[in-house]
């Protein structure tokens, strides 16, 4: 027996796990890497793509948050963003609203992950069908000991949502 969802005034909206039922999971698709400064080179594992009704995020992510092996890519977009050359410089108005690497470090002998943002960065971006990909990203700023943190990469990815 299905149960009923008043607000939805559909029975169907919420039923128990029968077994055999086929569950609907949509997957993003994509992948990114980089070559980084003083750094190993970056290939993610898994690729996420958020939207909002302002912006997208597109992360990717190596290894297991938790883990000391963990960094990430993140690009966040505006949602009305075109297939173009970007210039991004953190603190001015552009359709490249920031760039960020995450990585582990040791820090007064204590393992945290930290947050580095780009103070500069381009984006040669293709938007095609809600998917996106670019054939080149930069991004240049400061790591946690103040030193420079040069990136430099391309990626696709293919929301759950995208026609193809």
């Amino acid at each position: 027996m299905s149960l009923h969802h008043p607000v939805y005034e559909n029975p169907d909206i919420l039923r128990p796990k029968e077994a055999g039922q086929r569950v609907f999971n949509p997957r993003t698709r994509g992948e990114l890497t980089a070559e980084l400064l003083d750094r190993p080179a970056f290939s993610a594992q898994e690729m996420t793509f958020a939207s909002s009704k302002k912006r997208i995020v597109i992360t990717g992510e190596f290894d297991e948050l938790g883990t000391t092996a963990y960094r990430a890519v993140s690009l966040t977009l505006d949602i009305n963003i075109q297939s173009g050359i970007y210039l991004f410089k953190r603190g001015e108005p552009s359709p490249v609203q920031s760039m960020s690497y995450i990585e582990c470090v040791e820090i007064d002998g204590r393992d945290v992950y930290h947050l580095n943002q780009a103070d500069i960065g381009t984006l040669h971006l293709s938007v095609v069908e809600s998917c996106y990909s670019a054939r080149l990203f930069t991004m240049e700023g400061l790591d946690h000991n103040g030193n420079c943190l040069e990136l430099c990469g391309d990626f696709s990815i293919s929301p759950p949502h995208a026609s193809f």
